[in-house]
């Protein structure tokens, strides 16, 4: 794969990235909120189980690309850590957390990680895009 070919795929999954996990912090603040206050839309699919699996087979795929392809690049280690805390909080919001510490607290952890994850995809596109990157910007 060419560097430029590798770039682009790593900016379009830094941007997917940071998009799904902005979509995951909107989604744990806003739909508490419009359940409290009785808006009448259709919340119940955006609290079932399937949007949460929906929204990881989104944030999964798309940090792994990314984060491979930069880190491999420029080897910065803050995205690497900041990519698996994210990714691993992510991953245990939807499958134990709400069991063990209640919804309020899978809701932190879901809010810690999606910011996790939006700190490393940007951090990842600056540096791809830096000098200090040896591949060229898409």
């Amino acid at each position: 794969m060419s560097n430029s070919r590798a770039t682009g795929i790593s900016t379009v999954a830094d941007w997917l990235g940071i998009a799904a996990s902005t979509a995951c912090g909107v989604h744990c603040i806003l739909v508490p909120v419009l359940l409290v206050t009785g808006t009448v839309l259709p919340v119940a699919f955006l609290g079932e189980e399937v949007f949460h699996v929906a929204m990881l087979w989104v944030i999964l795929p798309a940090a792994i690309v990314a984060f491979g392809i930069g880190c491999w690049r420029h080897k910065d280690q803050w995205v690497l850590a900041l990519g698996i805390v994210g990714m691993t909080g992510m991953v245990l919001a939807v499958s134990v957390l709400h069991d063990l510490i209640g919804e309020t607290g899978e809701i932190v952890v879901t809010l810690f990680s999606a910011a996790a994850l939006i700190a490393a995809h940007f951090r990842n596109y600056r540096l791809c895009r830096s000098a200090d990157c040896a591949h060229d910007a898409a």
